[in-house]
């Protein structure tokens, strides 16, 4: 805009240089407030802002009718294109945000990506040509907002820590303990938890104790783990070579179960179960992509999974 119109001034603001374009556009401060939605005497204020910070007179008013002055219209001609690309602005972007596009960044650890993202993530690609996939294969807790992904999935035994993300519990897992049938007869026939700190064990790395759950109790047991692993098919095959006692879940060993591959040791004392979340930057405003992605988990999930209580569907850990 010509400097002649809009001397620099700390009191002027973008509302009221599109209250007063709205004014002129509309006709009436009283159709210019029902455009903007907002009071009459905010917009006549506006109006009467942007005058005393620019220094001139822009409408001329009297009971009767309106018209612009030289210096409004001058202000009008430079100002109104300005608003008006906005807008247009503001439609292109709420066009693209309709429309599944763009790179959908996700952030998934190894077993439950292949096992439990894999069809969904192909399914979503084939209903979507405009959409990539990009998918980082990542361990325990990650931050959406700062490593720059779209969806984060964790897989946890214990509550998440507060952050400024957006959890979605996703799936509920029963975990159990297998070993292979030489190795189960060879336990002690009466055995208890604390039996296995004195037996090799294939767990998770980190792991020094194992919690269960027993009369709505819960209690720790110290374990000796032989291969401390994240790859769950890594640990399965160790049950399954007789190396030690593994912590899976039930689903993800039923076929080697129904062979008669895998016996469960101590069925009678639960695991805590293993829950999966998606993370999220932000519960408003999520872009199109990650709407289309998460409706995509919630439709594929929803046969197998009860929605309220998150249980079902089992990942490989």
């Amino acid at each position: 805009m010509s400097g002649k119109h809009c001397p620099v001034n700390e009191t002027i603001q973008w509302n009221d240089w599109e209250a007063f374009c709205c004014v002129v556009e509309q006709g009436t401060f009283t159709a210019a407030a029902e455009q903007l939605d907002c009071p009459k005497s905010r917009v006549s204020a506006a109006v009467a802002r942007l005058e005393t910070a620019i220094g001139a007179k822009l409408l001329e008013r009297t009971t009767r009718r309106m018209r612009l002055t030289d210096a409004g219209s001058a202000v009008y001609r430079d100002v109104a294109p300005l608003f008006a690309r906005l807008r247009e602005i503001r439609q292109e972007t709420l066009a693209r945000e309709e429309r599944v596009q763009g790179v959908l960044r996700i952030a998934t650890p190894y077993e439950f990506g292949a096992q439990q993202l894999g069809g969904i993530i192909c399914r979503t690609l084939a209903a979507h040509p405009a959409l990539d996939v990009s998918v980082e294969i990542t361990q325990g807790l990650v931050d959406p907002i700062r490593d720059g992904f779209d969806v984060a999935f964790v897989i946890v035994d214990a509550d998440l820590p507060d952050s400024g993300t957006v959890a979605r519990r996703i799936y509920h897992v029963e975990r159990g303990l297998f070993a292979a049938p030489a190795l189960a007869a060879s336990l002690p026939p009466l055995m208890r938890p604390e039996d296995l700190a004195n037996l090799p064990t294939l767990t998770t790395p980190g792991d020094t104790v194992w919690e269960f759950q027993r009369d709505d109790e819960c209690f720790t047991v110290p374990i000796r783990p032989r291969m401390q692993t994240f790859n769950a098919e890594l640990r399965l095959q160790g049950a399954l070579a007789g190396l030690g006692i593994a912590k899976l879940s039930v689903n993800y060993c039923e076929a080697e179960i129904a062979q008669g591959r895998l016996v469960r040791v101590l069925p009678e004392f639960p695991l805590p179960p293993l829950r999966a979340f998606a993370l999220l930057p932000d519960r408003r405003l999520q872009p199109r992509k990650v709407r289309a992605f998460m409706e995509a988990i919630e439709s594929m999930l929803e046969p197998e999974l009860g929605q309220d209580s998150g249980e079902g569907a089992s990942p490989a850990f």
